[in-house]
């Protein structure tokens, strides 16, 4: 009774009414016309009536419990709100940060690296997400793949992938929020948020779209700590590419006009191509190989700069389809460690400004591909063609061309509109690009075709085509070296290695001057006489079940009988006839039997021939 008095006396004096202090109070101490209860009756509707009923009926008055509830809330938003103003404080002048934006490639190493060191230390908030895994990733624990394809009593083995997803597994990242975790010893504190960015649309429109920050933040001045975490994370996701060749290509149109490195997205992740599986003459080769490693030298890009000499470097592959250009440049992308950056110039929504931009994201060493420069339907500026076009003084057509085609090229420019001049990359424009004031420099720009006469002589003149390839149709000799690489059965298997104590140590560069070039060391090998995949999270071989069973029946083979047969195979293919892809495609059919393939490649050579002539693309016989 006495605490209840003593409450009420409290509540009395912190809300008092007009009259308190003529109130007569009761014999148990209360005031009449309670003001709290007038004041608890403006927010809560019927409080009054239920205080009543509960307070004569049980001889409960709530008023306590809602006193009790009110007064604790208040505390807890005081002492939230002083707790924040301390946080800032500290946060503002006794901590670091570093901040990470999706659109940087940074972003993605990170969310990998906390992916595997959520793993491994509990969390209450995660995201899920389905990692995305190549053909070459797949391990023994994602698929159980039989070591035949055929069982004991000779009956082909149907392989059924249908429950592959439900056995993959899932890659856990921490959510949208604040995060705490230890790393090296140091306390960091980690918040991932969505940004809300307005992208202008066409007709004027604009829609919402969000992109992710990250913040990285740890007690103390220096930022040498978060510095460590990102490089470590970095580390972590090259180390688990080093057997890898990364290709990329342009950004979707809404992500590329923010330009950056978010510009350019990964599309694959493929083994590095050994140069050896490359069907080109060894000498041309070696060339290619000299060629590049000394421009990619660093004491080269200081001799082109003391000269004033832009420091590009092109290289043209020409050849019939099928001859091993797109295989080169995949073959130097694993030698050096490069990435490729692939660019269509058929792409309708590339602008040349677009372009531009791209080339000028590109990082300090690359490849960029572009395929089939032939096919790519680059334009001349309309002025210079109707140039092109004039009659000559002496009244002779100039290039062969006569009135009649000059009145053509006239009106096909009146027709044109100004949106259809608008589309396409210009000639000019690609030539600015790869050469002018502001292109790029430390690239290494490969242009294949399959019909270099179609190309401008401004394309490949000195400057932007520095070395040119031919490739040709397969030699009897290169056709013997590509049957005894299928049939050979000790290639050694591209083998994935991640340490997470040290990163590999850089290859010095050789000199310039040096006599013997060397190229790069290919990625790690080794000769493995298991080929089962073991998965794991740090961890992985690359294998292939299928050329397990192959090797066994290659294995039936006598001492140098692969080679009388290479001899015999190579003897029986016209030199010069057929192209490196169009063999090892008769060779894939028979992989496992390198009899087999002797005994019909007679019928395949007749029937292609035959096609050749006809002009056709089906085979009667294969």
């Amino acid at each position: 009774m006495k605490q209840k008095m003593a409450l009420n006396s409290l509540l009395g004096s912190a809300f008092p009414t007009a009259d308190s202090g003529n109130a007569t109070a009761f014999p148990d101490g209360s005031i009449p016309g309670f003001s709290s209860t007038t004041f608890l009756e403006t927010f809560i509707p019927g409080y009054g009536p239920i205080h009543k009923f509960l307070l004569f009926t049980f001889g409960f008055d709530v008023t306590i419990l809602v006193s009790l509830g009110a007064a604790l809330w208040i505390a807890a938003r005081l002492g939230r709100s002083v707790w924040t103003i301390l946080w800032s404080g500290v946060s503002s002048y006794f901590m670091a940060e570093i901040t990470v934006s999706s659109t940087d490639e940074i972003h993605g190493h990170l969310i990998q690296f906390l992916a595997h060191q959520y793993k491994i230390s509990s969390s209450r908030r995660l995201m899920a997400e389905t990692p995305s895994k190549s053909a070459w990733e797949m391990d023994s624990e994602d698929t159980e793949t039989p070591e035949s394809t055929v069982d004991a009593d000779g009956n082909i083995k149907w392989l059924n992938f249908s429950n592959q997803e439900a056995k993959s597994q899932p890659r856990f990242t921490p959510a949208i929020g604040s995060h705490n975790f230890w790393h090296n010893g140091t306390y960091f504190q980690l918040r991932r948020k969505e940004v809300t960015m307005l992208d202008e649309m066409g007709g004027g429109a604009t829609a919402f779209k969000d992109k992710e920050v990250l913040t990285l933040s740890c007690f103390g001045r220096s930022t040498a700590p978060i510095k460590a975490l990102i490089q470590h994370a970095k580390e972590h996701y090259h180390l688990g590419h080093k057997a890898k060749t990364i290709i990329k290509r342009p950004a979707p149109k809404d992500m590329r006009r923010f330009g950056g490195r978010g510009s350019w997205v990964n599309i694959a992740e493929r083994p590095c191509r050994p140069m050896k599986t490359v069907v080109l003459d060894e000498e041309r080769k070696m060339d290619v190989l000299a060629d590049i490693n000394e421009y990619l030298n660093p004491a080269t890009a200081r001799w082109y700069a003391n000269r004033g000499i832009p420091y590009r470097r092109g290289y043209l592959f020409y050849g019939p389809p099928g001859t091993g250009k797109t295989s080169l440049t995949f073959a130097l992308a694993g030698v050096f460690g490069l990435d490729i950056h692939v660019v269509s110039l058929l792409e309708p929504t590339l602008t040349e400004e677009e372009l531009g931009m791209l080339f000028t994201n590109l990082p300090a060493r690359c490849i960029v591909l572009l395929e089939d420069i032939d096919t790519a339907g680059l334009i001349r500026n309309e002025q210079t063609e109707v140039e092109e076009t004039k009659p000559q003084t002496n009244g002779e057509p100039k290039n062969g061309f006569n009135v009649g085609d000059l009145t053509k090229a006239l009106k096909k420019a009146n027709q044109q509109s100004e949106e259809e001049r608008k589309k396409g990359i210009s000639l000019s424009g690609l030539l600015n690009i790869i050469d002018g004031v502001a292109s790029h420099e430390g690239r290494v720009l490969v242009m294949t075709t399959n019909h270099p006469e179609k190309l401008d002589e401004a394309l490949i003149r000195p400057g932007r085509v520095d070395h040119q390839v031919g490739f040709s149709n397969a030699t009897q000799i290169q056709v013997k070296q590509l049957f005894e690489r299928m049939y050979t059965n000790d290639l050694p298997r591209t083998k994935l290695i991640i340490s997470h104590s040290s990163p590999a140590p850089a290859l010095a560069p050789p000199a310039i001057n040096d006599s013997v070039l060397t190229p790069p060391a290919t990625p790690i090998t080794s000769k493995t006489p298991n080929n089962h995949l073991n998965g794991s999270a740090n961890a992985g071989e690359f294998g292939n079940t299928m050329l397990r069973a192959a090797d066994k029946e290659i294995d039936d083979l006598k001492e140098g009988e692969l080679e009388d047969i290479a001899a015999q195979f190579s003897a029986r293919v016209p030199d010069d006839e057929f192209s490196p892809a169009e063999i090892q495609g008769f060779l894939l059919k028979r992989k496992k039997d390198p009899r087999k393939a002797l005994l019909e490649v007679n019928e395949w050579v007749e029937s292609m021939v035959e096609q050749k002539k006809r002009g056709t693309k089906l085979l009667k016989v294969q």
